[in-house]
Parts: C-alpha cells; structure tokens; sequence
C-alpha cells in the first residue's frame, strides 16, 4: 500500500488545484509518481511539463523510449515503471525475450543496432561509473544525433527520477499488469 494517501482536488489549497488539472488533462488521472509528487506542486508541475515531452513528444521512437524506461526500472527495481512500461515495450514490438532478459538482468539478445546501442548507454549511465564510454557517446551521436543522444540520455535520467518517489513512497503499481522481480 502506497504510504501517501491520493490526495482529492478539493483538499488541496486553490493555488495547487491548477497543477493538479494539468496532470490529469495530460495523462487522463492522478497516477504513478504524481500522487506523490502532488504534495510539492512545483514539483509534481515541472516533472510533468518534462514528463509529457519525454513520453508524447520526443524525436525517439517509442521503442527506444520503452527500452530506456525497462533498463532504468530494472536497476531501480520500481515495479511501479516495470508495470507500466512492459506492456508498452511489447506494443512497440520489443519482444517478450528481450523484455524476459531486461527482468532477469541478462543482456539481450537480438536487438537491432539502435536497440543494442540504448541498452548498452542506459548501462553505463545506471551501473559502475554513471559515465558514457568514449565509443558509446560517439556511436549515439552518430546513430540518433546531437539531439537524439541528448533525448535518450534525458530519457534515462527522466525514469531515473521517477523511480525515486515511486520506491520512497511505495506507489502501487497498476493491477493485473507484468510484476518485476525484486
């Protein structure tokens, strides 16, 4: 059980109340990080702005968003994004095997370069050092470009910071959805 209560709009101060409209306008209800992060509205307002970009709006495929979002969740262990992720993962074709290795923390097979090249980067920055060899930097920049090296590095880091009031506050991960291991 979550250790925050969701709080309702009408018991949140008016100033926070349009913070709260914004989330539910762009994801549909309060859920995941935000019926935490909603007890700072700034921050809960500015995640989201950031959020919305990286998940709706980003120059990178939805497959390498779901692989960057997998790869953070597993060395997080936040069953929270595990649960969301993984059924998106497999609506943008990423396949179960690979999904199983992610989970299992096992490098997958199969990967295309572009895939390979996102789970070796989110490996790098999530384990050891936290820095991105000379070669993966260069093969991002050549692969996605400026923009897209910053994109999934952004993406990495995004998850990242999701998973932080997902696994302090215990968010309930969605019903019925894939579990992570722990």
């Amino acid at each position: 059980m979550a250790r925050l209560p969701t709080p309702k709009r009408e018991d949140l101060p008016a100033e926070q109340q349009p913070v709260y409209d914004s989330i539910v306008a762009s994801r549909g209800q309060l859920q995941g990080p935000f019926t935490a992060l909603i007890y700072s509205p700034t921050v809960a307002g500015r995640v989201a702005e950031v959020g919305a970009y990286i998940r709706f709006e980003s120059t990178l495929p939805v497959a390498v968003r779901c692989l960057a979002a997998l790869m953070t969740a597993r060395e997080f262990d936040c069953t929270y994004e595990w649960a969301a992720w993984a059924p998106q993962a497999q609506q943008a074709g990423i396949s179960d095997e690979v999904i199983a290795a992610i989970h299992d923390r096992r490098s997958p097979g199969g990967l295309s370069n572009e895939h390979a090249l996102v789970v070796k980067a989110a490996e790098q920055l999530l384990r050891g050092n936290h820095h991105l060899s000379d070669n993966t930097y260069q093969a991002l920049i050549d692969t996605f470009g400026p923009q897209g090296a910053v994109e999934i590095t952004a993406t990495i880091g995004y998850f990242a910071l999701l998973a932080m009031p997902l696994n302090a506050f215990e968010v309930d991960a969605p019903a019925g959805r894939p579990r992570l291991s722990i």
